[in-house]
């Protein structure tokens, strides 16, 4: 038991040090890796992000005008419907064609 007293007194007094040093070293670049990893892939992860609002947007923008342009082709399908009597409807404002009149 007494031998072991010796022992642990050098490790601890030169092991310990040696070890805390070998591994900031070695540890630091590895850590400074792993968060520019991180951060750059937070980055890319907005730029893709925002990429796909454009398209979204783009997509809603297409999607307004075909719904656009199937409210006039219905208001033209009631007007040949009802013939030359009856007062035309004009078509609605606001983009969605929301206030068309249901069947």
């Amino acid at each position: 038991m007494e031998d072991l007293i010796p022992i642990f007194a050098i490790f601890f007094v030169i092991g310990v040090p040696v070890m805390s040093i070998a591994a900031r070293f070695v540890l630091r670049p590895l850590l400074l890796d792993v968060t520019q990893a991180i951060r750059g892939g937070k980055a890319g992860e907005l730029n893709d992000l925002k990429e796909r609002f454009s398209r979204l947007e783009t997509h809603l923008s297409a999607q307004d005008q075909r719904i656009d342009q199937l409210v006039e082709a219905e208001l033209f399908r009631r007007q040949l419907e009802a013939g030359p009597s009856t007062p035309v409807v004009s078509k609605p404002v606001g983009g969605l064609g929301t206030s068309a009149t249901p069947r």
